[in-house]
């Protein structure tokens, strides 16, 4: 039930760090999870506040409002969907605020590589937390930073105080999984222990995954160059400000609507664009149509 070890290994080097002690330590309870990461998270926990989709994954009864010991859903980079991080100094308030209070952190992080190019970075929200001595929950996905989304490759890991407890979690983990789907597919589990357990082959793929969001990177630049070059008397500066696949561009569901009826251009009604989808083919009458449907504001 807890899926492949060598993934799991491998997948959690990623989150805590090659050289954790944490992991040395075997403080961290771990399971891999073909789907359901953060619902399955959820189950370990009571309250919680949650972004678009996450509402329909966390799932829990009403109860009385808290001020202590709240469990906080958290974006880890490339939040989805504005586009905007916290900077390191923010993290760090951050996570002062939730020692002060007592919360728990609950990280989801399904674009580690993919908001700048560099898993490491991407990985320092959790980093900052842990350093503050925080005892956090992580669901990770390899659906967008190796492509495997029909694999729904994935891993949930709690850190605990010990080794004891994270015995104990695991079990609870792998109770959890055991409706879920008894046993996940291997599939896609032994493509990224592959990758992740051969030096050349994870070099090859850090390159890729830098490639990928160098390339998004890039197109956010071209996006607002063309709209500033048509005149649009709107401000852009946000969407180079914002980080990783989907850009929160500000449309109204009416200009949105536009785009889809006019120029056959489909997002979410909220604006949200996928930055993934947009090329050096396409960028020019993408930043036209925008420019066409919100010039009058």
């Amino acid at each position: 039930m807890g899926g492949s070890v060598n993934m799991v290994e491998e997948t959690l080097k990623l989150a805590y760090g090659e050289n954790s002690d944490l992991l040395k330590d075997k403080r961290v309870a771990a399971c891999r999870l073909s789907l359901g990461l953060v619902h399955a998270g959820s189950s370990l926990t009571s309250k919680n506040v949650f972004p678009l989709i996450h509402k329909s994954i966390f799932l829990f009864p009403p109860g009385p409002k808290r001020t202590k010991w709240v469990i906080f859903l958290l974006h880890a980079c490339a939040h989805n969907p504005t586009g905007v991080d916290p900077s390191e100094e923010q993290w760090r308030e951050i996570s002062h605020q939730f020692k002060v209070k007592g919360h728990f952190a609950f990280f989801d992080m399904a674009y580690q590589g993919f908001a700048s190019g560099d898993p490491e970075r991407d990985a320092k929200s959790i980093r900052i937390f842990l350093e503050d001595g925080h005892l956090i929950g992580c669901a990770q996905s390899y659906a967008k930073n190796m492509g495997l989304y029909g694999q729904r490759v994935g891993c949930l890991s709690v850190v605990c105080e010990d080794e004891k407890q994270a015995v104990a979690v695991k079990s609870q983990l792998q109770q959890l999984a055991r409706p879920m789907y008894s046993n996940p597919p291997v599939h896609g589990a032994l493509i990224v222990s592959t990758i992740l357990g051969d030096p050349d082959l994870k070099k090859l793929w850090l390159m890729e995954v830098k490639g990928m969001a160098d390339r998004i990177i890039g197109m956010r630049t071209a996006l607002r160059e063309n709209l500033e070059k048509l005149g649009s008397p709107l401000p852009w500066e946000h969407v180079t400000k914002q980080i990783g696949m989907f850009c929160y561009s500000g449309m109204t569901p009416e200009q949105v609507d536009r785009l889809t009826k006019e120029y056959h251009i489909y997002m979410t009604r909220n604006g949200r664009i996928s930055m993934a989808g947009v090329t050096t083919g396409n960028v020019g009458y993408l930043a036209n149509a925008i420019h066409e449907v919100t010039k009058s504001g």
